[in-house]
């Protein structure tokens, strides 16, 4: 996901980086003469966020479903350790109506996730949006908490919400920078809303650079 203002910018610079690695890239924006865009003709802002997803998975569903198991929403300020990514999905079965990200526990009865740490579908899931996606009693096409929407979304299609993180229980998708899920900081609705912040002890001590270098090197 990116906006017209960030082509030149955040685009260009995950398309330089770590997009490279991807089988497939597209940008979810509108159309654009010399940077590569899907092109949705919609306003931009948060409050259109939910619209754009749907149109994009949507999109997704009718021209590439067969490119690819599994399928990322990022943002354009978003980076992707595509290796550690597969590793990941690796052990996952994409015939299974399932997605993962960073697990928040607000709004929706499962839980939905965040936005900014990203999210991936299964080829079931996306299968569910293109059946069902346009039907506005299942899925909100505009409005609200893009991340929340979906994840209502998500749970009205029988699509549950997947455990992603690791045999220390510790997650894998981050909604801040590494400064901050390395040295803690975090705001004080975190705490309250990330369902695996019991979890996450661990990570908010270990905030001096010589306590920590251990930690980088063994996990």
């Amino acid at each position: 996901m990116t906006s017209p203002k960030n082509l030149d910018s955040r685009a260009t610079a995950v398309r330089r980086t770590w997009a490279r690695r991807c089988n497939k890239l597209l940008f979810s924006s509108v159309t654009n003469e010399t940077f590569p865009t899907i092109g949705f003709e919609l306003p931009e802002g948060r409050d259109h966020l939910t619209e754009k997803t749907i149109k994009a998975f949507k999109y997704i569903y009718e021209h590439h479903i067969d490119d690819a198991d599994w399928f990322m929403k990022a943002d354009d300020d978003t980076y992707v350790i595509l290796e550690n990514l597969r590793y990941f999905l690796s052990g996952q079965n994409s015939n299974e109506p399932i997605f993962f990200g960073q697990h928040v526990k607000t709004i929706v009865k499962q839980g939905h996730f965040s936005g900014g740490a990203g999210y991936v579908l299964s080829k079931e899931t996306l299968r569910r949006i293109g059946a069902k996606g346009n039907d506005e009693t299942i899925c909100r096409q505009d409005g609200g908490a893009e991340d929340a929407e979906f994840g209502k979304c998500m749970e009205t299609l029988g699509v549950k919400v997947g455990n992603s993180t690791n045999k220390l229980g510790r997650n894998r998708f981050h909604c801040f920078d590494p400064d901050t899920h390395l040295m803690g900081g975090y705001s004080d609705w975190y705490y309250q809303y990330d369902a695996n912040g019991a979890k996450k002890v661990t990570y908010h001590e270990n905030r001096s650079s010589k306590i920590f270098r251990p930690v980088l090197v063994t996990t």
